[in-house]
């Protein structure tokens, strides 16, 4: 019996000693396949699978629903010639879970287990081999975790592992800034930029690590690149940190030495996450505010269309 290949980056991806299941794939086994293999630490009771996939329906036909794709489910982990319970599993009280024992490969559990290991280790600590095996690790995330599936549960995974693999790209670029592979530190930033832009501590290392380069001007044309980004997506100019270094830059002067972020201790805020609240804050404002005058327009519109039917009746009944 050959090893059980699972990728659920991108889209769900199975395979028996690469090569891809005899038995059709649907989509609600594809689904329910993923939540057992992201869910693989328990086991779960059939009514909580039930109302998690088909919820609206009555609890009879959500009961069958699972049924139904339990069993197609167990066709394509475990077709002829793979005893049954090698990778589907339940217990005697009913419950199901995905074995974590069996002879497997999961592209989710393999990001996690090596961007984790690394992300223990402060900067400082790391040495070469470390790098590797989060570079490895983050090179399995991809795409999207799960593309095309909206299911709560679904998003929230995302959403998870999207966070894991910011952390661990900037975990990466602080030991390449550390390290004075300043290249492969930029390459690192501008992956974190392309998954989340509005990052404005990045921005500024962005800016540092191209003056340590000797690329002022890549320096300079990044804080216009900065200030795009932020007054397309939160109307907001640059945080005033942002704004010195670009004047230190121009003026030639400051230190850029410093690491790119401070790490800090487990649970304690930093100057960037109180400013990044401050921006959110100043979102929200303004959006409340567009959403009066937006409001008294259409009170004042209401009071128009009112009166003007209102003389149309009067017309009338002269």
């Amino acid at each position: 019996m050959g090893t059980l290949r699972i990728c659920l980056f991108g889209g769900v991806r199975i395979s028996h000693d690469g090569q891809p299941p005899t038995a059709h794939v649907t989509r609600s086994v594809q689904s329910l396949l993923a939540y057992l293999a992201l869910h693989r630490q328990r086991f779960h009771p059939r009514e909580v699978l039930a109302s998690v996939f088909w919820g609206e329906q009555s609890e009879e036909r959500a009961r069958s629903c699972l049924s139904t794709a339990l069993w197609r489910l167990r066709g394509v982990l475990e077709p002829e010639g793979i005893p049954r319970g090698t990778y589907l599993v339940s217990t005697p009280m009913g419950e199901v879970g995905f074995n974590r024992g069996s002879n497997h490969w999961l592209d989710v559990a393999a990001f996690e287990k090596k961007v984790g290991t690394v992300l223990g280790k402060r900067v400082q600590e790391m040495e070469a081999g470390d790098a590797e095996t989060l570079q490895d690790g983050l090179s399995l995330c991809t795409s999207e975790l799960l593309e095309g599936f909206f299911d709560d549960w679904a998003l929230r995974e995302r959403e998870r592992l999207r966070s894991l693999h910011l952390r661990g790209l900037a975990h990466l670029m602080r030991y390449k800034w550390d390290t004075g592979a300043y290249e492969e530190s930029v390459a690192c930033g501008k992956k974190i930029l392309e998954l989340d832009p509005l990052r404005e501590e990045v921005h500024r290392a962005m800016m540092r690590l191209y003056v340590k380069s000797g690329q002022r001007a890549l320096a300079i044309r990044h804080y216009q690149i900065c200030c795009k980004v932020l007054e397309a997506e939160l109307g907001i100019p640059p945080m005033e940190e942002t704004q010195r270094l670009h004047r230190q830059i121009l003026a030639g002067s400051g230190d850029f030495a410093g690491q790119i972020a401070p790490e800090q201790a487990e649970g304690e805020s930093t100057g960037e996450e109180t400013a990044s609240l401050e921006q959110a804050f100043r979102k929200i404002t303004q959006a409340m505010r567009h959403f009066e005058k937006t409001r008294e327009h259409l009170q004042r519109a209401i009071r128009i269309l009112g009166q003007i039917a209102g003389g149309r009746d009067r017309h009338r009944a002269k």
